[in-house]
This record gives structure tokens, C-alpha cells and sequence, in this order.
């Protein structure tokens, strides 16, 4: 007799069993949802991973915008504000 859904991947493994139980009570997740995020993020070594749209600008990665840019004196007196007003509260907001 058939099986009606033949999809099925079988870990003998009980510290993969008990992780991804582990991790699907904290997270709401069901079982099998948790092993597919973990495996979507899996990337080996010495392979690409596909970006999303991101760039690489220097050391960091960044998503290109499509609306308004803002000039680097705008940038760097934004950051200043924000600066100013952190050494103000202690660095903490509230």
C-alpha cells in the first residue's frame, strides 16, 4: 500500500531529536519547522551564500535603497545627535 505524502527524512540522532524539541518549545515551532530554518541558514564552508539583495559596502553588508539619499554631512550629523544623546542619558535609553 502507498503512502499518501512519501516526504520524509529520518535522524537517528537523539541529541538532534531532543535539540530541535528543545528549540521548538521555545520558539512556538513545531519540530520539523525548526530543523528546516536551521538547514535554510546551514551554509558550508567555502560556498557562497545567496545575499538577499545585499551589497557589500566595506566591512559591512547593506540592502541598496531605493528612496531618498542622504549626503555624508547629513549622515555624520545625524550620528552625532544620536551620540550627544546617549552620552547625555549614560548611554541608556528611557
Amino acid at each position: 500500500m502507498p503512502r499518501s505524502n512519501p516526504v520524509q527524512l529520518n535522524v537517528r540522532s537523539a541529541y538532534a531529536r531532543a535539540r530541535a524539541q528543545e528549540l521548538a518549545r521555545l520558539t512556538g515551532m513545531t519540530a520539523t519547522q525548526v530543523v528546516e530554518e536551521a538547514l535554510r541558514g546551514f551554509v558550508p564552508a567555502g560556498t557562497e551564500r545567496e545575499s538577499s539583495g545585499l551589497v557589500r559596502r566595506g566591512p559591512i553588508l547593506v540592502k541598496p535603497g531605493a528612496g531618498a539619499t542622504i549626503s555624508q554631512d547629513q549622515a555624520d550629523a545625524a550620528l552625532l545627535e544620536i551620540r550627544e544623546g546617549e552620552s547625555r542619558s549614560g548611554g541608556r535609553e528611557g
